[in-house]
């Protein structure tokens, strides 16, 4: 009887080894697929080369609408300030129709238009010559893509702030289940928030914890196949699958009070009959020097103080 019993024992211990291997397989084969070699070794804006999981560093994070045949826009931009020796992240949303100089086109546009301009290159030399801060890699998932990956675990839970109504769609305050398409229409709502674009990033934080909680149920295993196809097939990144687990590993745990947000102020305005965000010199100065002094950055070739 107990040979009977060890043997179950250990054929259970087997399986589970089996499962976590065949999990971690998948997760590196997804993370190959995203990555997408960097076309230079570091910033213009560094004299010398970052180490992303050990050196303070600032990624971008990119949600395009990019549709087949069409390269489209990126939907939310945002910077994630990373400091390793202090433990903390500073994250800074730039809001989409921030007017800003878009390098090697005349005047002004929206910021989310260098990416139907020139792909994710343009994008981070737009934001690099906004902040006059360098972009030390970049992480990009395709909008279209997270409703698939959200069909595929059968749909997440949110808590929903408030009731609204948006394409299509209406959200009661409280608990709710949302398949792929209520799930684009619950991240990308903003002019019925009060808070604009912050309440839109507080939401889209919670589709993200959303698809964690669900991907990493028990439940969801029969799935992972498909899961991990449409990760791979959706999001793309320059940073080395190796470097995107320790980062994982270093700040997976990270408490919430290490985490801030900082968010541009600025005016609405219409030029030449379209719709802009406005942020004055001032501010963009502003946040800039928080943005540095979380990077311990110093402009190529200025002394350190």
């Amino acid at each position: 009887m107990k040979k009977w019993i060890l043997r179950l024992l250990s054929f259970s211990i087997l399986i589970l080894v089996l499962a976590v291997v065949y999990f971690g397989y998948q997760i590196w084969s997804a993370a190959n697929r995203s990555y997408v070699p960097p076309t230079q070794t570091k910033s213009d804006k560094r004299d010398t080369a970052v180490t992303i999981h050990k050196d303070p560093v600032a990624i971008l994070l990119l949600g395009v609408d990019e549709r087949e045949g069409d390269r489209g826009r990126s939907d939310t931009i945002m910077i994630a300030a990373i400091n390793p020796h202090e433990q903390d992240v500073v994250l800074t949303n730039i809001p989409r129709d921030t007017r800003v100089q878009i390098p090697g086109r005349e005047g002004k546009d929206k910021i989310n238009h260098s990416y139907a301009y020139g792909g994710v290159d343009l994008t981070r030399k737009t934001v690099e010559h906004f902040l006059d801060l360098p972009i030390d890699g970049y992480i990009q998932i395709n909008m279209q893509g997270l409703k698939k990956i959200v069909d595929e675990l059968d749909g997440i839970d949110v808590e929903i702030p408030f009731d609204f109504s948006y394409g299509g769609y209406t959200f009661e305050k409280g608990h709710m289940h949302l398949d792929g398409d209520q799930t684009l229409a619950f991240a990308r709502m903003r002019k019925e928030d009060p808070t604009g674009d912050f309440g839109r990033i507080k939401r889209q934080q919670e589709v993200i914890r959303a698809i964690i909680r669900k991907g990493t149920d028990w439940t969801t295993l029969t799935k992972l196949d498909d899961v991990m196809d449409e990760l791979g097939n959706n999001v793309k990144t320059d940073i080395a699958p190796f470097q995107l687990l320790q980062l994982q590993n270093a700040y997976s745990n990270l408490p919430r009070k290490n985490i801030e947000t900082v968010s541009f102020k600025g005016k609405d305005a219409r030029i030449g009959g379209v719709y802009y965000f406005r942020i004055s010199p001032e501010e963009v100065a502003r946040v800039r020097s928080i943005l540095a002094d979380q990077l311990d950055y110093q402009s190529p070739g200025q002394s350190l103080k």
